[in-house]
C-alpha cells in the first residue's frame, strides 16, 4: 500500500492537472522545511502556504485549494479539517477557497466552497 505522503502527492498533482485542464494557471504551494531538533539531527515537515496545497488563477479569479482524498467515500472529516486550516488566515472576500475532495472510483472531484 502507498504511504500517506505519496498518496497525498498523487492527489495534489491530480488536482493541479484538473485545474489546468479547466484553463487555470496552477502552482502547488506545499513545501518541505527542514527543522533542526538536535545537533546533527534535522526533521522535515510539510508547510502549506496559507493552508492551501495549491493556488489556481485565471483572468477572472484566484482559488486557494486544498486537495483531500477519502478511502471510505465520506467527506465529513476532510471538509472539517480543510475549513479549520483556511480559517486560520485572513483571506480577502474576492479570493475563493476550495476543498477538492477525491472519492474512490470517481472521475471528477467534489468541490466544496469554503466561506
Amino acid at each position: 500500500m502507498a504511504s500517506t505522503t505519496s498518496r497525498g502527492n498523487y492527489y495534489k498533482t491530480k488536482t493541479k492537472a484538473y485545474f489546468e485542464k479547466l484553463g487555470y494557471t496552477t502552482q502547488i504551494t506545499e513545501f518541505m522545511c527542514g527543522v533542526q531538533v538536535a545537533p546533527n539531527k534535522i526533521i522535515y515537515i510539510k508547510k502549506d502556504v496559507f493552508g492551501s496545497d495549491g493556488i489556481s488563477m485565471n483572468e477572472k479569479e484566484i482559488i486557494f485549494w486544498n486537495s483531500k482524498h477519502t478511502l471510505t467515500g465520506s467527506i465529513a472529516n476532510e471538509k472539517s479539517s480543510g475549513k479549520k486550516e483556511f480559517a486560520k488566515h485572513p483571506f480577502p472576500l474576492s479570493v475563493k477557497r476550495q476543498l477538492v475532495i477525491w472519492q474512490p472510483r470517481q472521475k471528477n472531484p467534489t468541490i466544496i466552497e469554503v466561506k
